[in-house]
């Protein structure tokens, strides 16, 4: 076996350069196959492969991948790719993320080989015209909810310091609050006030009441003096 793969190709420091073989190819994918993603340095020991791990990492990532996507990049994509490129930059491997089955060295090599060596295009102007645009709205948007969440909190605050208010009333002045039929009871109407009126009118009247029974016994001892002088 390592004889066979040292005459694919000639050695760097114990490495084989160049362009992957089919054999290679279906060594590695049997690697995952066994033991998974990761560990790319131990493959060469497993298998006999002469790529060191970071070659079997990018051919496995880039290219091997069953979840990778063949074919041209699409129009749809390339908006995206636009869209993000704007926001981002040259950041590839986050672009990435919002393109599955794409990889980043191929999202890369798009934009070097159709953007990069010409004048920003009206397409890229475009797409960042657009992008820009939508980030405000949605900015617009998140405003506006906010807004309206803060507009809910102070309604359900002045609603409790009312409700509150209410019952420190109906604690302080218990007579006035039963008088007016309790939370109830609104704007009193002029009955309401009447009552009341009656009722302090009754409480000024016992000073009145208190008054003539202070007469009454005045009265009386007077009386009595009479008595006791006539005899």
């Amino acid at each position: 076996m390592e004889g066979q793969l040292m005459s694919w190709g000639t050695l760097e420091n114990g490495w084989r350069k160049g362009p992957w073989t089919a054999q290679e190819d279906e060594i590695l994918i049997e690697h995952v196959n066994q033991h998974g993603e990761g560990r790319w340095n131990c493959v060469s020991k497993l298998t006999g492969l002469r790529r060191n791990g970071k070659s079997c990492r990018l051919r496995w990532v880039n290219y091997l991948r069953p979840d990778l996507k063949r074919g041209k990049i699409t129009p749809h994509e390339e908006n995206i790719i636009l869209e993000l490129h704007a926001l981002w930059g040259n950041r590839w491997s986050t672009i990435a993320r919002s393109l599955p089955g794409r990889t980043d060295n191929e999202i890369k090599n798009y934009w070097r080989t159709h953007f990069k060596k010409s004048k920003p295009s009206k397409n890229i102007e475009k797409a960042r015209a657009r992008f820009l645009r939508q980030q405000q709205e949605q900015q617009e948007r998140e405003e506006e909810q906010q807004q309206a969440d803060m507009r809910g909190i102070m309604t359900q605050v002045e609603e409790a310091a009312l409700a509150q208010d209410m019952q420190e009333m109906a604690y302080m002045y218990p007579l006035n609050y039963m008088l007016q039929g309790g939370e109830g009871g609104g704007g009193g109407s002029i009955s309401d006030g009447s009552s009341e009126e009656e009722a302090w009118g009754s409480l000024w009247n016992l000073d009145d009441v208190h008054d003539d029974g202070e007469g009454v016994c005045r009265g009386g001892l007077t009386m009595q003096d009479q008595v006791l002088t006539f005899y």
